[in-house]
């Protein structure tokens, strides 16, 4: 008995490509796409408010830069997607916890010098 090679009579065919979008495997790769954009968008958008508040608005724009992040890291965690955006996110939620304590800072140090 000796040992022969099959029969080719199919073309070869590559395997698929890998995806796109890394992420849960729960999720089709068009959600995991839009998810990675939401968080992208969520996390520039968050530092950009933060650093605005530093400057004015600092109550206002901290609060609402912490809840953006907070939204961007959520999203992070849950779908796998845009971990090269968790930094981002996560300095603006600390930009935004500042904002929100220098803004009450000055509220008291207002207060005091009355």
């Amino acid at each position: 008995m000796s040992w022969q090679q099959p029969p080719n009579n199919d073309p070869f065919v590559p395997p698929p490509p890998p995806p796109l979008v890394t992420g849960s495997p729960l999720y089709s790769q068009e959600v995991l796409a839009a998810k990675a954009a939401s968080a992208a968008s969520d996390a520039k958008n968050a530092l950009i408010l933060s650093i605005v508040g530093l400057c004015c608005f600092g109550f206002i724009l901290g609060i609402l830069a912490y809840r953006k992040a907070n939204e961007a890291l959520e999203t992070i965690d849950i779908y796998g997607v845009a971990q090269d955006k968790r930094g981002l996110a996560t300095a603006a939620k600390i930009l935004g916890i500042i904002d929100i304590v220098f803004w009450a800072l000055a509220l008291i140090a207002r207060i005091v010098m009355r």
